[in-house]
C-alpha cells in the first residue's frame, strides 16, 4: 500500500535575477519567503539567497503565494531600500534584451557599490514657485500643463544659447512635483561639475547626488535614499537607473552628449532607458539642450516629441558675429584672425584658440624619405609632445621618446608637420610678445578639474575638451583653427557633431551686441553645418542633416547594432552574426578589419560588422543566442545604438 502524496507547502514564494553576470544563469529562479521576512521584501529588494555552493544578492522581480515545496528559503534582506521599485524591474529586463547582456549583468547596474540597511527617511521637497522663463518658450506652456496634470510623454526643449538650463530645469521640477513624487534629472559629464546639479543643490539642498564624482559610500547612500522616496536625485548617466518608484519626470541635460553612452557592458543609451522608464511608468521626459541630437530633433518635428522652442528673434539677438575665412598654407592662423586677435588685445579683451590636436606637432615627417615617421603598433601617426620630448599614438596610446633621426632611412631631416596646443602656443608667444597665454588642453585638464582655468590671461589655446561649459573662461573672440577636422571625419555623425561644436563655440563667444565674435577657419564655408551656425538655425541644419541620412539609411531612418568578433574563430562568429541580423531582416555592412586597443600599445585584431535595421530589438534577440554559446578562445561584442 503506497503513502498518500503529501499535501504542497503553501507559503510565499518570490522570483529573483540573482546577480551574477553570466549567460549559463540568464533566467528568474524562485524562492521560498520566510514569514519574518514578508513584511519587508518586495519587488525591488535586494536580497541574499543560497545559489549552488554559494551565496549570492538577487533582485526580486515578482511576488505570489503559492507552493513553497522543494524551494530554498531567501537569506536575508541586504538593503533597507528597494533597488529597483515600480517598473524597474520591467526596464532592466528590456534594457537586457535590447543591449544584449545577461539579465544578471543588467541588474547589476541597479545595485549601488556599497549598501546598509539604514536609510534616512525621505524629506519633501519645498515647490510652488510659478515658472518664470519657461512660458516665454513655445510650448512652455504646454509642457508645464503637462507636468501639472501628470499627462505622460517625451519633449524635446530647445534652449537659447547661453541661457542657464539649471533654472528652467529648476522650474520643471517645481512642477512636476508640485504634488508628490520624484524627479530624477541626468547631466553630461559630471566630473567637469555641472551648472544644473548646482542649481539644483542651491534651491534644494537636499537633494540625492548620485554622480561618480561622489564617494562610493556618499553615492550608496543617496542611491538608497532615492529608494526610499527622495523626491529628487541628479547626477550622471547612471541616474536613468536609480530607483525612483514614484518617478514624475526625467530630464536629460544636454542629451546629444555622447557620455550618454556607456561604452561597457551593457553598452546602454541612457537616452533610450529615459523614454522606455517614462513610457513604462506614465512620467514625463524631457530632454533639454541647445543643439538637439538629429534624431531627438526629428522626433519633435514628425510630433511624436512635444516640442519647445525659444524665440527666433531672440535667438538673433544672442548670436555673436560669425566669419568664416579660407585655411592659411604657410601659417597656423589666417591674417584675418590676426587681426581679430590683434584688436581684442588692444580692447583689453580675452581670445580663445581652439586646435585639433593636442601636443606640439601633429606628425613628424622626413625630408630625405618623404616619409611619416608612424606608430611601431597600429601604423598611425604620431604626434610630438615637445615638452616631454615624447612621440604618442593618439589611437593605442603607445609612446616612446622622440627620435632624433628617421626609423625609415636614418637621415635627421625630420620635420614637424601641424600645430598642435604647444606648437600653437609657441607661435602666439612669438606674435602677440606681450600677450599672457595659457593652454586648456587633456593634458591640464586634471589642474582645471580642480582650479578652473586662469584668469590672468590674454588667450587660452584649447583642444575641443577644454570648451566644456563648466570650465569656460568668459571671452569675447572665439577662433575655430581647423574646422574641416571635424567636418571630414569618416563618421555618419560628422557633420551633427561639427554643427554642435561650432553652436558651442558661438555660445562661447558671446552675443554680438556685447563684441562677441566667432572666426571659422574652413575650406568648405558652404557647409551647411558650419551656414546653419552663421544663421544660428538649427532648423536650417536638421533639413538638411535629415536629407542625407534618409537617402544614406542612417538613424533616425534606421537602427545600428555594430557587432565585433574577436579570437581564432572571428571569421565564423562574425558571418554567424551577419546571417541571423540578414534572417531578421536587416541590412549588413562588412565586415571589415579592425584593431581594438586593450592597453598602452596594445591591440586586438577583429573583424567588425554594421547592422541596420528598421527595429533593433528582433535582431537582438537572433543575436543573443551567440552569446550565449560563444566558441572557446573567441568572443563576439554587440553595441546596440553605437555613437
Amino acid at each position: 500500500m503506497t503513502s498518500a502524496a503529501s499535501p504542497p507547502k503553501r507559503g510565499v514564494t518570490v522570483s529573483v535575477v540573482p546577480l551574477v553576470p553570466a549567460w549559463r544563469v540568464d533566467r528568474t529562479f524562485d524562492y521560498a519567503l520566510p514569514v519574518n521576512l514578508r513584511a519587508s521584501v518586495g519587488v525591488g529588494s535586494l536580497v541574499r539567497v543560497p545559489f549552488g555552493a554559494r551565496r549570492t544578492r538577487a533582485i526580486v522581480t515578482a511576488v505570489a503565494e503559492g507552493d513553497a515545496s522543494g524551494l530554498e528559503e531567501v537569506i536575508a534582506l541586504v538593503a533597507g531600500a528597494p533597488v529597483a521599485p515600480g517598473v524597474m524591474t520591467e526596464v532592466l529586463t528590456w534594457l537586457a534584451q535590447r543591449y544584449v547582456c545577461p539579465l544578471g549583468r543588467a541588474f547589476q547596474r541597479a545595485v549601488p557599490a556599497r549598501v546598509r540597511m539604514r536609510v534616512a527617511a525621505p524629506t519633501a521637497l519645498e515647490t510652488g514657485r510659478a515658472a518664470q522663463h519657461l512660458p516665454s518658450y513655445d510650448g512652455g506652456d504646454a509642457l508645464l500643463d503637462a507636468l501639472h496634470k501628470r499627462t505622460p510623454g517625451a519633449w524635446c526643449v530647445r534652449t537659447l544659447p547661453g541661457v542657464d538650463r539649471g533654472t528652467l530645469i529648476t522650474e520643471l521640477v517645481e512642477a512636476a512635483l508640485a504634488h508628490g513624487g520624484q524627479a530624477l534629472v541626468a547631466v553630461p559629464e559630471v566630473r567637469f561639475g555641472s551648472a544644473v546639479i548646482d542649481s539644483l543643490t542651491e534651491r534644494w539642498p537636499g537633494l540625492a547626488r548620485l554622480d561618480s564624482a561622489q564617494p562610493d559610500n556618499e553615492r550608496a547612500h543617496a542611491w538608497l535614499r532615492v529608494g526610499a522616496g527622495a523626491p529628487l536625485g541628479a547626477g550622471g548617466r547612471s541616474t536613468v537607473l536609480a530607483p525612483a518608484g514614484e518617478l514624475r519626470l526625467i530630464v536629460i541635460d544636454e542629451e546629444h552628449h555622447p557620455s550618454y553612452k556607456e561604452d561597457r557592458s551593457p553598452r546602454y543609451d541612457a537616452r533610450k532607458v529615459a523614454l522606455q522608464r517614462a513610457a513604462l511608468g506614465r512620467a514625463v521626459c524631457v530632454f533639454i539642450g541647445p543643439t538637439p541630437s538629429v534624431e531627438t530633433g526629428a522626433a519633435a518635428l514628425n510630433g511624436a516629441f512635444g516640442s519647445v522652442v525659444g524665440s527666433r528673434a531672440e535667438a538673433r539677438a544672442l548670436r555673436p558675429v560669425v566669419e568664416t575665412v579660407a585655411p592659411p598654407r604657410d601659417r597656423v592662423f589666417s591674417r584675418e584672425l590676426h587681426q581679430r586677435i590683434q584688436g581684442a588685445l588692444r580692447a583689453g579683451e580675452r581670445s580663445a584658440l581652439l586646435v585639433s590636436a593636442r601636443g606640439y606637432a601633429r606628425a613628424l615627417w622626413c625630408a630625405a624619405c618623404a616619409r611619416s615617421v608612424r606608430c611601431p603598433v597600429c601604423e598611425r601617426g604620431l604626434f610630438y609632445d615637445r615638452v616631454l620630448t615624447s612621440v604618442r599614438c593618439s589611437h593605442c596610446r603607445w609612446r616612446a621618446p622622440a627620435p632624433t633621426s628617421c626609423p625609415s632611412c636614418d637621415s635627421g631631416a625630420l620635420r614637424y608637420l601641424g600645430a598642435g596646443s604647444e606648437r600653437l602656443s609657441e607661435q602666439l608667444a612669438k606674435a602677440f610678445p606681450r600677450a599672457r597665454i595659457a593652454r586648456m588642453d587633456p593634458d591640464l585638464i586634471g589642474h582645471l578639474d580642480q582650479d578652473g582655468p586662469p584668469h590672468d590671461v590674454d588667450i587660452y589655446v584649447t583642444t575641443w575638451i577644454g570648451t566644456k561649459p563648466a570650465i569656460r573662461p568668459p571671452v569675447s573672440l572665439v577662433g575655430v583653427l581647423d574646422a574641416d577636422s571635424l567636418l571630414r571625419r569618416p563618421d555618419w555623425r560628422a557633420a551633427e557633431n561639427a554643427y554642435q561644436a561650432l553652436a558651442a563655440m558661438a555660445e562661447w563667444a558671446g552675443p554680438a551686441s556685447d563684441g562677441g565674435r566667432l572666426v571659422v577657419q574652413t575650406a568648405e564655408p558652404n557647409h551647411y553645418s558650419v551656414q546653419a551656425v552663421i544663421r544660428g538655425d538649427y532648423d536650417f541644419f536638421l533639413r538638411h542633416e535629415l536629407a542625407q541620412r534618409a537617402e544614406l539609411g542612417y538613424p533616425p531612418y534606421s537602427e545600428l547594432i555594430r557587432a565585433t568578433s574577436y579570437g581564432m574563430r572571428r571569421q565564423g562568429l562574425i558571418e554567424r552574426a551577419a546571417g541571423l541580423a540578414r534572417a531578421a531582416g536587416a541590412r549588413v555592412l562588412g565586415p571589415i578589419e579592425i584593431d581594438t586597443v586593450v592597453g598602452p600599445g596594445e591591440l586586438e585584431e577583429g573583424l567588425e560588422i554594421l547592422i541596420k535595421a528598421t527595429d533593433a530589438e528582433p535582431v537582438a534577440r537572433a543575436l543573443r543566442g551567440i552569446l550565449a554559446s560563444t566558441p572557446a578562445g573567441s568572443r563576439l561584442r554587440i553595441d546596440v545604438d553605437p555613437r
